[in-house]
């Protein structure tokens, strides 16, 4: 937790800083810390056998909004991951200033947006980049939204583009090869409906196309040697190099109070490499202090039948195979509480934070292959 406490500090510096630049202007900034840690011992494409998926995750995120009119502002978004993970630990000795291999990486992310907002509709574009070691993107993004019948109707479309690449991992020489591209174009629809004064339903669809290189630096599968199956070496997985992707998904939020909410939704996913998906989630938002602080616990259910490249090991190798866990046939739990709570007004060392407020949340996640989680979320915002 002392790296937590650090880098925690450092984004508070970051945005009191921030204040002082934008002082007298109408601005706001949200800091968000997560640690994220997953155990796991169901990974049959893990390179050195041990099927350990163990990763620990420090993810600092700082958010800004800038309103530069009553209709215009301009966001900015920055993230930086820093993690260790077993499979990562072994790979690629030859690049490890030890000859040891990766005992740790890190990922810098970012993105700024330019959005419009008027009575009947509303528009954004954005850009953004991510860099890590072996992976990089460039990505572009816009959306509209368009409100009917007195804002009873809410109609969205957001298209989506990223231009990524990433390396492979050689298992024989052990080390990794350039960087090959990839690019990723998604369209997301959505549509929200409010029925009474109590009800509101949506639902959305998304599209996504992927083209160029599609499997993972670092998963393999195990390939018998003989016909006897006591000896076996590994082969890097072998993807197709294009992915077509469906979602649709609905949500019903009710209110039983100005106090109580509900909501139920319900997502179906499939694709053409044949994984199918179903998610359901319910929660209820329990608000007090005059609505200036909610609770909300949720429950997510999360059931996936396999890929058809999907393999625990094979007699001989084939052109395309995969034993990578997320593609195979599993059930999952997801238990979770969030918190919110707007505190008011603070004054920190002679400056002004408006609205200033605290968020939290913890996260448990549980798969039937032998992988779970634990995700725990802080975060503080303010108006200046």
């Amino acid at each position: 937790m002392a790296v937590i406490n650090k880098i925690g500090l450092g984004f508070i510096f970051l945005i009191l800083g921030i204040q002082n630049v934008f002082a007298a202007i109408n601005s706001k900034a949200k800091f968000f810390i997560n640690a994220y840690f997953q155990d796991g011992d169901g990974g049959d494409q893990v390179f050195d056998n041990s099927k350990k998926e163990e990763v620990d995750v420090i993810e600092p995120m700082l958010f800004v909004d800038y309103k530069i009119d009553a209709d215009t502002n301009v966001n900015v978004h920055l993230v930086f991951d820093t993690w260790t993970a077993a499979s990562d630990t072994k790979l690629d000795g030859n690049t490890g200033a030890s000859g040891e291999g990766i005992k740790g990486q890190s990922r810098i992310g970012g993105r700024i947006g330019y959005a419009k907002d008027n009575k009947s509709w509303a528009w954004s574009g954005n850009l953004g980049f991510s860099s890590e070691y072996d992976y990089k993107s460039l990505n572009f993004s816009g959306s509209w939204e368009g409100r009917f019948a007195e804002d009873n109707f809410v109609l969205s479309l957001s298209p989506q583009i990223y231009l990524d690449q990433a390396k492979d991992f050689d298992l024989q020489t052990a080390k990794t090869n350039e960087f090959k591209g990839r690019v990723i174009s998604a369209l997301d629809i959505s549509g929200s409906q409010l029925l009474t004064r109590s009800d509101i339903i949506s639902f959305g669809y998304t599209f996504i196309n992927m083209n160029g290189k599609l499997n993972n630096i670092s998963n393999s599968v195990k390939v018998l040697d003989n016909p006897y199956g006591n000896s076996f070496s590994r082969v890097e997985e072998r993807l197709p190099n294009s992915r077509t992707r469906h979602a649709v998904s609905s949500k019903w939020v009710h209110g039983f109070t100005d106090e109580v909410a509900t909501h139920f939704s319900y997502r179906f996913y499939t694709d053409d490499w044949d994984v199918s998906a179903h998610t359901a989630e319910a929660g209820i938002r329990l608000s007090f202090m005059d609505d200036d602080a909610f609770i909300m616990p949720t429950y997510r259910y999360y059931s996936q039948d396999k890929s058809k490249y999907y393999v625990k090991e094979l007699p001989t190798s084939r052109s395309l195979m995969t034993a990578d866990s997320d593609l195979g046939s599993f059930d999952a739990h997801r238990i979770g509480v969030h918190y919110e709570q707007i505190i008011g007004d603070k004054k920190i060392s002679k400056i002004d934070l408006l609205d200033f407020s605290f968020t939290s949340g913890a996260y448990f996640y549980k798969r039937s292959n032998d992988l779970d989680y634990f995700l725990v979320q802080f975060g503080i915002g303010t108006e200046f």
